[in-house]
């Protein structure tokens, strides 16, 4: 070993600086253990943001893995110059947070083209049953060249370890559940919403067809028509694209129509806005189709700021929010369960602090940093050994 080689090479898919949960995810692991380790990171698009002492790898503008896909010489020369830094770097440890770059890595060790020796761990984000038949294959292909697999819930990784044992493919299995990140260990009391006698609800999250935006548009309108000016909205997208945009405005000018200055809507803010955007609502709703979110990092971020929080059963949010109570199916459903909770404040004060102990609990940032540090020192001391 030489102090060029790296302890271990984190690969993202998508740039660091953009909204996601793979994004968040990452950089917070990488915060936790950058003083620990000789650290390194491969992630597509412009480096804005470095963190000191970690060394940075970008190969394209594009801030997306998934936009190289479609011009086949890029991609190809995005692996080869992967390949170079991993044979020039040496790794002991790859940490792979998205599908693509992990395909990438089990390609390149499955060819021979890195060596056979480092030790890939992927962390899987993405629910296995919302997978096709093609990509569910795929993964069980390439898995034969993964060490470690991490999933963020238990209620993924039965899915996982199921199609995996049955292919009689043998992993080390680990759970590690997200955390809101350092912003949301510390709760400010002065920014607590004021009991005006008004309830203000909640969504947040991405763009996209299965976060099922009409269902909570339908839950904003059914609770209008029963408490009327007593109800405010807030409403806070990531959009990665000029479409997702174009219907995101769509929606928030539907419901100014309805609520006026009721409802305020915000596109792409930041981690700052998302903690007062948080503090702000009573109820925050996660509205994803059935069986499409490994975790739900949105329903952390606004427990640890002491909100109730509602799903669908749409897969590991039901882990995390932990009271089948709360979860609904139907907008009548949601409706029904808010309203429990507007007519009786004790009950959702109760129920605020409750989420708020299982944040320090369970998705705490030490717990999430901890079992990582324990995974990658295992690893780095059981090659350390003659």
């Amino acid at each position: 070993m030489t102090d060029n080689v790296l302890d271990i090479l984190i690969m993202s898919d998508n740039n660091l600086d953009t909204v996601g949960g793979e994004q968040e995810s990452t950089k917070i692991i990488i915060n936790g253990i950058k003083d620990k380790y000789l650290l390194g990171i491969i992630q597509p698009g412009n480096i804005n943001n470095p963190v000191s002492n970690v060394d940075y790898y970008c190969f394209t503008e594009f801030t997306r893995i998934k936009h190289l896909i479609k011009r086949p010489i890029r991609f190809i020369s995005y692996i080869l110059q992967v390949k170079k830094i991993i044979n020039s770097r040496k790794p002991n440890i790859i940490h792979t947070q998205a599908q693509v770059s992990f395909f990438i890595v089990a390609l390149l060790k499955k060819l021979g083209f890195i060596s056979k020796k480092i030790i890939l761990i992927h962390t899987e984000r993405g629910l296995y049953t919302k997978y096709n038949s093609f990509f569910k294959k795929l993964f069980c292909f390439f898995m034969k060249e993964l060490n470690i697999l991490v999933t963020t819930t238990e209620f993924n990784m039965k899915f996982w370890k199921k199609a995996i044992e049955t292919k009689g493919i043998q992993l080390d299995y680990r759970i590690i559940e997200n955390t809101a990140g350092e912003l949301f260990e510390y709760y400010d009391e002065t920014l607590e919403k004021s009991d005006d006698k008004t309830l203000t609800i909640g969504f947040a999250g991405r763009y996209t067809e299965w976060k099922n935006w009409p269902l909570a548009v339908e839950i904003s309108e059914k609770l209008n028509s029963m408490i009327g000016n007593k109800l405010n909205v807030n409403m806070a997208v990531g959009c990665l694209d000029k479409k997702a945009i174009k219907k995101t405005k769509n929606i928030f000018d539907h419901l100014e129509k309805t609520f006026s200055t009721r409802f305020d809507g915000k596109i792409n803010i930041n981690l700052d806005e998302m903690d007062k955007f948080y503090y702000n609502i009573d109820i925050f709703i996660l509205t994803s189709n059935y069986n499409t979110e490994s975790f739900g990092r949105t329903l952390v971020e606004a427990m640890s700021r002491k909100t109730v929080v509602l799903t669908t059963d749409a897969g590991g949010s039901v882990e995390v929010v932990n009271n089948q109570n709360n979860v609904c199916i139907t907008a009548n459903q949601f409706t029904k369960r808010i309203m429990e909770f507007y007519t009786d404040n004790k009950k959702m004060n109760n129920e605020k602090e409750a989420n708020f102990k299982r944040v320090r609990d369970v998705y705490s940032l030490d717990n999430n940093i901890t079992k990582h540090l324990k995974m990658y020192e295992e690893i780095i001391i059981n090659n350390k050994k003659p």
